[in-house]
């Protein structure tokens, strides 16, 4: 492989690439479009989730609580042995708060109740911290023998927003990733381009590796213009670990690119890809954690959503740019894209055709 050669293949691909006014919007202008209108119109519109609830007090009115909970309609409630990871959950967004009951002392029968939201959606905490507040009082009533007080995992800073920007960056990497190579593999097959180049000097692995790396420039830069709009627009809190975003970025954008691949790969006509790429990346910019927590869809719902690569995308660059987890918190993500990425371009391999169907 001639690193020359490579450079210019690659130069060739980001003239097309940035030639294309239809992938500049799709990539760059459409989400600073729905992240304008979303960010202005949706202070931090979620509806009440999943609450961890840890009983560490083990006595009448904590088991009262916890019963009351799980009949309360609006909520679902998952047991938790260990107060720390339920905040922990609650930080990561695996939960949407957690409650730790535990008794006020040794001598009687008081019991403290205390909530964890997160501020990442600022509604969804204040209804979640309603429910359980009501609740909590009815089992106290008419004594106070409980007493209830609720705080935030997250640094008191943190808003919708900044669930909602991270999330906007995933839609763009995977709507350019997918589309724009779908589109472009049947266009070329339909009008003979690929067939050429089986007969130009230039190895094939050569003209996929400077498609991909285009692509993978077109990626940091969306990440890159998208994060400081919101910075700028929004006042997005962006943290110190923000460039582990960067291979969290890179692994979504070989994932989706590989389903692009594959789309492009499996059907006969521009019209067809178009058509089926949207028909497969529209859903899952509503279910995969990127507008709100997957926590708060219906329960079979939210075991979908949690298979689909866009969650994964989504998630490991709220943790790494907004959250300020570590690279190695991100880990877990970037290892589903990369087997995403390889179950997508194998299977695409077996269908990939250089002729068009006769």
């Amino acid at each position: 492989m001639r690193f020359p050669r490579l450079a210019a293949a690659i130069g060739a691909q980001l003239k097309m690439i940035f030639r294309n006014r239809a992938a500049l919007f799709w990539g760059l202008a459409f989400p600073i479009i729905l992240l304008t209108l979303l960010g202005g119109a949706l202070g931090g519109s979620a509806n009440a989730g999943t609450l961890a609830v840890v009983d560490d007090a083990h006595q009448g009115r904590s088991v009262a609580i916890v019963k009351a909970l799980r009949r309360t309609r609006g909520i679902s409630v998952k047991l938790a042995t260990d107060p720390a990871t339920a905040r922990r959950q609650v930080h990561d967004g695996n939960r949407d708060a957690a409650l730790v009951l535990a008794s006020a002392d040794s001598s009687s029968s008081r019991v403290t109740a205390h909530l964890y939201t997160s501020n990442t959606s600022a509604d969804q905490a204040s209804i979640i911290r309603s429910i359980v507040s009501s609740v909590t009082m009815r089992v106290a009533n008419p004594s106070p023998a409980v007493s209830f007080r609720s705080s935030s995992v997250d640094s008191s800073n943190l808003d919708y927003v900044d669930f909602l920007v991270p999330g906007i960056v995933a839609i763009a990497i995977m709507t350019s990733s997918v589309i724009g190579l779908a589109t472009m593999l049947v266009d070329w097959r339909t009008r003979g381009i690929l067939r050429r180049l089986k007969l130009t000097p230039m190895p094939l692995a050569e003209f996929f590796v400077s498609r991909i790396a285009a692509s993978l420039c077109l990626t940091l830069l969306q990440v890159a213009v998208l994060l400081a709009f919101g910075r700028v627009a929004f006042g997005v809190h962006i943290s110190s670990a923000a460039w582990a975003a960067v291979p969290v970025a890179v692994a979504g954008a070989l994932a989706f690119l590989a389903m692009g691949l594959l789309i492009g790969s499996a059907v006969a006509t521009p019209e067809t890809a178009d058509a089926l790429s949207n028909a497969i990346t529209f859903p899952m910019m509503f279910l995969s954690g990127t507008f709100f927590p997957v926590a708060a869809l219906p329960g079979w719902l939210e075991g979908f959503a949690r298979v689909l690569p866009l969650y994964y995308l989504a998630n490991g660059l709220r943790d790494t740019s907004v959250r300020g987890l570590s690279f190695m918190h991100a880990l877990p993500d970037i290892g589903v894209l990369c087997l995403a990425t390889a179950l997508l371009a194998g299977a695409s391999l077996r269908v990939f055709r250089w002729e068009p169907s006769p």
